[in-house]
């Protein structure tokens, strides 16, 4: 059906629609004008043309957790012209077929064994896979993302060590781009073999981690095949009191030892000796504000085989969680919260020691894990940064942490972390030459995320200050970005877009030149190549999307 539902200041919903996850945004009459609600690709279809053909800007939604405005908000420059959200949330559901039968409306040559839609949301997808066809995809938990923006950004999560990115699996997308006149929008179904003559191949690569809101709509994925989900895993969750580290050295040596435990044992990720394959190992390490709670870490284990009861099986699980409490210096505490997104409470007085791993541990049936651990954090306002960690903790690094993690009494501060993830693994293993992705980011042993939060709106500058304070801080020796000229990191994340990467100060008067190697590398004049060739007019735009020249 091409009906859809269209939302406007008259509506009693509008309120609510024109707002996503991170309630920043949008800021004081820079919000939609219209909201476009889409059940069906046909739907979705009907009414970008009808935004287009009434020269309204449109953007995209299908979960609503766009880290900067760049669904929610009107352009600085373009205030005056009316602003529509297409929104894909109820255009849900998977399709499979073991027999690999499946074919795309738009193209019947090619056949795959799986189509999800783009607003079919995490939790959704992880459950209705692993009933239908006991696969999974290596993805993010909080389960309200959307799979939309989620898989178009790389799709990375507490399997991907195991199993790589979800755009390494990914085989084909439907996708609306502009008609060459550039007055509405068409329909392609781009896939492995797509013909490089006429750039739809680079369309397909571009799907593959470029991120969202770039070239076009997409409304289905389609993947020829996907991992086994795992059976059963441990989870562990534990947490240190900041006085543990009562020095920076101490400090120090405790974040080198998480670095070094993965550098060193992430070439055996999928090692034939069971004792050393760890990549179904994945660290979440929060370095909470001392104002916010403990240093916790959560780890999330299971076998090559998707289970944990084979002989010498648990050994890469007993030898991190060993080696990281040695590092700390005192015995973990060992908690039951396991928040991934966001801070974790602090912890209560009479929460035990660590003195059994695989005992205090728990062991639980996987999809039942994926499921607590699935939440998505409260409604607030929320700034964001990223980078992917090639090397180990520098001196300045740890001195900016102990600076501006390690204070006491900064009650705003009361929901800031940098959270530092275990990476590698499968990633790092992908061949590139065999079919590419717009991923450049293969060599990162670790891979961080600052994260501050606040509720009342008038804590926002003091919250996006020290964020951008100690960002700086931290990249002092590099111009205070990721850039990977001294191959110590790699970059940026596009999936936790940071509208300061794109200027050269917090004024952004000027835009950085270059911006863009943050986020793709070397990938980046593909990109623009395929931007100029089906998105001329740049009709899909949002202040970090692909330009249409290098900056």
């Amino acid at each position: 059906m091409s009906k859809y539902t269209l939302i406007n200041h008259h509506d009693r919903r509008y309120e609510t629609l024109k707002k996503g996850f991170n309630l920043r945004w949008p800021g004081n009459g820079q919000g939609a004008d219209f909201i476009y609600i889409c059940n069906s690709p046909a739907s979705v279809w009907a009414a970008a043309n009808d935004a287009l053909k009434k020269n309204y800007r449109i953007t995209v939604r299908s979960g609503g957790h766009c880290y900067e405005g760049f669904v929610t908000n009107k352009l600085a420059s373009q205030r005056s012209q009316r602003l529509a959200i297409i929104d894909l949330g109820l255009m849900a559901g998977i399709e499979f077929d073991e027999q690999g039968r499946l074919r795309s409306h738009y193209n019947e040559s090619v056949i795959y064994k799986f189509r999800i839609a783009s607003g079919n949301q995490n939790w959704d997808g992880f459950s209705a896979l692993y009933k239908t066809a006991n696969r999974t995809i290596p993805g993010g938990s909080c389960y309200s993302v959307g799979a939309g923006g989620h898989i178009s950004g790389g799709g990375y999560g507490l399997l991907s060590r195991m199993h790589g990115l979800t755009v390494d699996w990914l085989s084909g997308v439907d996708i609306l781009v502009p008609s060459k006149a550039g007055d509405a929008l068409e329909v392609r179904h781009v896939h492995e073999g797509s013909d490089e003559s006429d750039g739809e191949r680079d369309l397909f690569i571009a799907c593959r981690g470029a991120g969202g809101g770039n070239f076009g709509i997409i409304l289905n994925y389609y993947f020829k095949e996907l991992p086994q989900a795992p059976q059963q895993a441990y989870l562990l969750s534990l947490a240190w009191p900041w006085s543990a580290f009562d020095s920076k050295d101490k400090l120090s040596h405790f974040l080198n030892e998480y670095w070094r435990w993965f550098s060193k044992n992430d070439e055996h990720w999928n090692s034939d000796d069971l004792s050393k394959a760890n990549g179904g190992l994945f660290a979440l390490l929060k370095l909470q504000h001392r104002s916010t709670g403990d240093i916790n870490l959560l780890v999330q284990y299971t076998g090559m085989d998707g289970r944990v009861d084979g002989e010498r099986q648990t050994e890469p699980l007993i030898d991190f969680v060993t080696h990281m409490n040695q590092a700390a210096g005192e015995n973990a505490f060992v908690t039951t919260q396991d928040n991934l997104f966001g801070p974790i409470r602090k912890r209560h007085s009479n929460e035990p020691k660590l003195s059994n791993i695989l005992q205090d541990a728990r062991l639980m049936d996987w999809l039942y894990v994926t499921q607590m651990l699935n939440g998505s954090g409260n409604n607030q306002h929320g700034k964001y940064k990223s980078f992917y960690q090639v090397g180990d903790f520098s001196d300045v690094e740890v001195n900016a942490i102990w600076q501006y993690f390690n204070q006491a009494g900064d009650a705003v501060l009361n929901q800031a972390l940098l959270q530092i993830d275990s990476y590698g693994g499968c990633i790092n293993a992908k061949d590139e030459q065999e079919c590419p992705t717009s991923v450049y980011q293969r060599r990162s042993i670790l891979k961080a995320q600052l994260q501050v939060y606040w509720s009342n709106p008038m804590h926002e500058h003091h919250c996006i200050e020290w964020c951008r304070s100690f960002y700086k801080a931290f990249f002092e020796q590099q111009g205070g970005k990721p850039f990977q000229d001294n191959q110590r990191y790699q970059g940026c994340y596009i999936n936790y877009p940071d509208i300061d990467m794109k200027y050269t100060d917090d004024s952004h008067a000027v835009v950085d030149t270059r911006w863009l190697e943050l986020y793709y590398g070397d990938k980046r004049q593909m990109l623009i190549r395929t931007k100029l060739k089906f998105d001329p007019k740049n009709i899909f735009r949002s202040e970090l999307s692909i330009p249409l020249a290098h900056p």
